[in-house]
């Protein structure tokens, strides 16, 4: 397998996944030209797209999806709860649209959504499973429940929300029902709840966590990454040891992690 970030954060997200027989992106937040550009840069053509997968229907994930689906005539794959509301927002691509009410297959990659507490929108991670090689995506969840954490663990990849900094949520011009809304059940992951989470992966035997969605306004990629690692290594977690961190960005398109598998 392959995962690249294209994009992270509140201005736009895009996850591109490839396995030897599927190629999918994980929203497309972003302009379509932009998704294309770093398609094409990677040796890929965006007619080869199987698929766009929806994690929920804020602009961040879905502003880009018209564009690309209906030039390359790209299947758009949601949950059934969120058909209705994309059939209003993406404009002209209702034939394109499928739903899907469990676990599904795109070629031989093996994907499982399972829900996350967002808002008041219903809301998706996934986790994509190629033989033994896996890798997860969880952002946009206010926390991180145990069976949440069931789905994600031992992912080879994990990207996962490190969206703000308490003491730089509370000192930003945001109004105060926003800075509740982000810090609530159904808001954002702050970075100690992130280092959190990423203790009990590394634990179960995750080896790579890229740190997700993190605020431009609430957040640095600094500070989300020492706060994470700092509290890693004061539990006795080793990065670059035991684990690996890294960053995703909002503005260029990230590492590409390559996930082999072995059976």
């Amino acid at each position: 397998m392959r995962v690249c970030n294209f994009a992270s954060g509140s201005k736009g997200n895009c996850t591109y996944i490839e396995s030897d027989n599927a190629k999918v992106l994980v929203d497309i937040g972003v302009s379509a030209k932009y998704v294309v550009d770093n398609l094409t840069e990677l040796n890929i053509n965006p007619e080869s797209i199987d698929a766009i997968l929806i994690t929920h229907e804020h602009s961040d994930h879905i502003k880009g999806v018209i564009n690309f689906a209906k030039k390359y005539r790209t299947k758009i794959l949601c949950a059934e709860v969120l058909e209705d509301v994309l059939n209003t927002q993406l404009i002209g691509c209702a034939d394109l649209i499928e739903t899907y009410a469990g676990e599904f297959e795109i070629g031989d990659l093996r994907v499982i959504p399972f829900p996350l507490s967002h808002d008041s929108v219903a809301c998706f991670g996934y986790k994509f499973i190629d033989g033994d090689a896996s890798v997860s995506l969880a952002t946009d969840l206010g926390f991180c429940p145990e069976n949440v954490f069931r789905i994600i663990n031992s992912s080879a990849v994990v990207f996962l929300e490190a969206n703000y900094d308490p003491e730089m949520l509370f000192a930003c011009n945001y109004p105060p029902f926003l800075k509740k809304r982000i810090m609530g059940n159904y808001g954002h992951l702050s970075n100690k709840d992130c280092a959190l989470v990423a203790e009990k992966l590394a634990y179960s035997g995750t080896r790579q966590i890229v740190l997700s969605h993190i605020s431009e306004n609430s957040n640095t990629q600094f500070l989300a990454y020492t706060t994470v690692k700092n509290y890693l290594e004061s539990r006795g977690v080793i990065v670059g040891q035991n684990v690996r961190l890294d960053v995703a960005n909002q503005n260029c398109r990230g590492t590409i992690y390559k996930i082999r598998k072995t059976i």
